[in-house]
């Protein structure tokens, strides 16, 4: 059985935990916050074993065996760091850190350490993910052309105060907020190294940070991406995609945790295709569950060089 420490007791959180719960031979076993009283509440709501208020408690602790990191964006390097130096496998929250460089130096401690890592790419472990995959190569559409894809939300609505981590010039901004899905989807989908990247960045006069950005990727095989992320106005379903292959296309409405996608062929046919999905975040828990318990260090569909691929994609539109 495989104890998971949840680090970071925000809002994503509890839907990491709900993810748990579904997860084969792993158990909620603690909780962590730097406020006492959310940790024994969370403890209490959800059934953890432990609940500290201390984050080096958790790295100290030998019962853990997974850390899940859901903190602000600043805080990932130095705390996948502390839990690497204590013998705890890593999943972190998107984005993991800031740059391929910091990707490189946590990898390459991970690997020296033989520990699992991996950045919490939820998307591509859904069920629907996987079948959408499935019916991409059983050639439904055809050969894959290009991909559009999309996520935006009007930020404002958060009314967060301007010196919020999430406006930080290096650590925040849309991209890194939001922007990593339509990347990660696109990559997963046209499943090829990236060749070239063409973007612009959206900004607002009174921050630092990115507002967002729209790209181009084009991949070894030959798709394409058109890839957007902004945080000035909310899209439908928040974010969609659309995959155009020589056959028809596939529509698929909130495609990073969605269960169900449209295929849509030139002859007019049209299928709707719908998945049991008990918690998108339930793949990727179990995902790391099981390379952990293969003694795997890296997950093959988000491993070190794929988490790479998205970073460059945000540093070269952010920059």
């Amino acid at each position: 059985m495989i104890n998971i420490a949840v680090i970071g007791l925000g809002n994503i959180s509890k839907r990491v935990i709900e993810g748990i719960k579904y997860v084969k031979d792993a158990k909620l076993y603690c909780v962590a916050s730097r406020n006492k009283d959310k940790a024994l509440k969370f403890k209490e709501i959800y059934q953890a074993e432990i609940a500290y208020d201390n984050y080096d408690d958790v790295y100290h602790d030998d019962n853990v065996d997974l850390v899940y990191l859901c903190t602000p964006n600043h805080l990932h390097y130095s705390q996948i760091m502390s839990c690497l130096d204590n013998g705890k496998h890593v999943i972190c929250e998107k984005p993991m850190v800031s740059s391929v460089k910091e990707i490189n130096e946590l990898f390459d401690y991970a690997k020296e350490k033989n520990l699992f890592l991996m950045e919490a790419e939820k998307t591509v472990f859904t069920n629907m993910h996987k079948e959408l995959k499935k019916v991409i190569e059983e050639n439904a559409i055809g050969e894959i052309i290009s991909i559009t894809a999309e996520y935006s939300y009007n930020f404002s609505y958060l009314n967060f105060p301007k010196d919020h981590w999430a406006y930080d010039e290096k650590y925040g901004g849309c991209l890194r907020d939001v922007g990593v899905y339509p990347i990660c989807f696109s990559n997963s989908i046209a499943n090829s190294k990236i060749k070239n990247i063409i973007g612009s960045k959206y900004t607002s006069a009174k921050y630092k940070c990115d507002f967002g950005g729209i790209g181009i990727i084009e991949y070894e095989n030959g798709i394409k991406a058109s890839i957007e992320s902004c945080w000035f106005y909310d899209s439908f379903d928040r974010g969609f995609a659309i995959i155009y292959g020589t056959k028809g296309k596939i529509y698929v409405p909130t495609y990073w945790k969605g269960n169900k996608f449209k295929i849509i062929l030139d002859n007019n046919d049209i299928k709707e295709i719908e998945v049991k999905q008990n918690s998108d975040f339930e793949g990727e828990i179990q995902e790391a569950v099981n390379m952990i318990k293969n003694n795997k260090i890296e997950s093959p569909a988000m491993n070190r060089e794929k988490t790479i691929e998205i970073m460059k994609v945000i540093e070269k539109i952010s920059a």
